[in-house]
């Protein structure tokens, strides 16, 4: 099986406005054929809340280069060598998440600590649960086509 690692898989983006906020997802719309793969039956969510400068819903500039440094230093560990697969990310009304499948989330855990141990403390939770079929990347699917 050959999944292209997140820094060079294509991306899509896609944009819905409810009223009045804006919702943005990007997301990788080459992993149809890992759609309920029984090697990754676990669903990574990290959310990360922040405060809203105005009505978009959207981060600010610093908010997202802030992210974009958080994404920078997690996904490498997770993704690059397939422990966790980064699918997609969701921003809107005040709440970015970051969406990974994976089937070991005590490693997983383990990579996140070490490498945001350089980190000051983030605004940031997580959540797992079981998603054998994928439903969560199988809606985004629905919903960007």
């Amino acid at each position: 099986m050959d999944i292209e690692s997140a820094d060079i898989a294509s991306w899509n983006i896609a944009e819905k406005k409810v009223n009045g906020t804006v919702g943005l997802i990007r997301y990788r719309p080459d992993l149809h054929f890992l759609l309920g793969h029984t090697n990754y039956p676990k669903k990574l969510t990290i959310f990360w809340d922040f405060e809203q400068s105005n009505s978009s819903g959207l981060p600010s500039d610093a908010q997202i280069e802030e992210m974009r440094q958080f994404e920078d230093a997690i996904v490498p560990v997770l993704d690059d060598d397939r422990l966790a697969i980064f699918v997609f990310t969701y921003t809107f009304n005040g709440t970015r998440e970051w969406h990974f499948y994976t089937n070991d989330i005590s490693s997983v855990g383990e990579r996140i600590n070490s490498a945001l141990s350089k980190f000051a403390k983030l605004p940031i939770e997580m959540q797992v649960e079981t998603d054998k079929s994928w439903s969560k990347l199988r809606e985004v699917y629905e919903l960007c086509s």
